[in-house]
């Protein structure tokens, strides 16, 4: 099923069903683009017609956020049941290119995350095809340079981790360039997070949807960022619950799904 909140698009598949469409992309010859937007990618792509473009036009989009599923029950009659963070995915990733004998390359991330995980799956995985790319800089148009590099490495999955924006643009820009890609995603800091670099939330905030939390604790300077994501944005929600004379529905479609994100814990 694909939700839409303030003109962004937004899937719901189970687990299952990603597996397969996923293991059905890397196996075909059309590429396809997948983001993972949060609440804070849709404030951005709310004042920036660009970046709102390039999430409309992915393939699948996945919800990474908890706030996501909160926004949608208030804004619609909807509900999201399901949501895939970029760390779940990359893991869903490794294991189909493993499955599939495919090459896997990671574009991108801070220094010696891309190594830390390439190690960490290729402990998992005998035999598994995993190549790194860390371009430096990285500026639009993409130069030659790093086209001619994609290509003479030929992966069929493409995990960029260059912040958010800039890897959805880049990938954009290069797809059309590096025929071998069958799927391409970015996936901001999962690179860090899988590595060790910086520790995941535990469990049980993740269940609760309280990784933002998690974020500021780790990382103090993003605390900007993080609060956008975690009392603007849902202000905003409110304020168009306001606008569209549905506060009080919104209301009565949100505390169930409250409930049902503790239940998970």
């Amino acid at each position: 099923m694909r939700h839409e909140i303030f003109n962004i698009p937004i899937d719901d598949l189970s687990d299952t069903d990603l597996n397969t469409k996923l293991a059905e992309w890397v196996n075909q010859q059309d590429q396809k683009f997948i983001t993972t937007p949060n609440p804070e990618f849709v404030l951005l792509a709310k004042n920036d017609d660009e970046f709102r473009k390039i999430l409309q036009s992915s393939d699948l989009s996945l919800p990474d956020g908890v706030g996501l599923k909160f926004a949608i029950a208030a804004l619609t009659d909807e509900k999201l049941s399901h949501r895939q963070t970029g760390v779940e995915l990359v893991g869903r990733l490794m294991s189909i290119a493993h499955a599939n004998n495919k090459k896997i390359l990671l574009f991108g991330g801070e220094d010696g995350a891309a190594q830390k995980t390439k190690e960490y799956f290729e402990k998992m995985y005998s035999n598994i095809s995993i190549s790194m790319f860390n371009p430096g800089s990285v500026s639009f148009p993409v130069s030659d340079r790093i086209v001619d590099e994609l290509n003479s490495i030929a992966p069929d999955i493409f995990l960029v981790a260059l912040g958010q924006k800039k890897q959805e643009k880049f990938i954009q820009e290069i797809l059309p360039n590096v025929p071998s890609i069958k799927i391409a995603v970015g996936i901001g800091g999962a690179f860090e997070m899988l590595s060790g670099q910086k520790p995941r939330a535990p469990i049980f905030m993740r269940k609760m949807g309280l990784e933002w939390l998690w974020r500021v604790f780790i990382e103090p300077t993003r605390i900007g960022r993080i609060l956008n994501a975690s009392f603007v944005f849902p202000i905003i929600v409110i304020c168009d619950t306001l606008r569209q004379h549905r506060f009080w529905k919104a209301c009565k479609n949100v505390i169930p799904e409250i409930f049902r994100q503790l239940r998970n814990v």
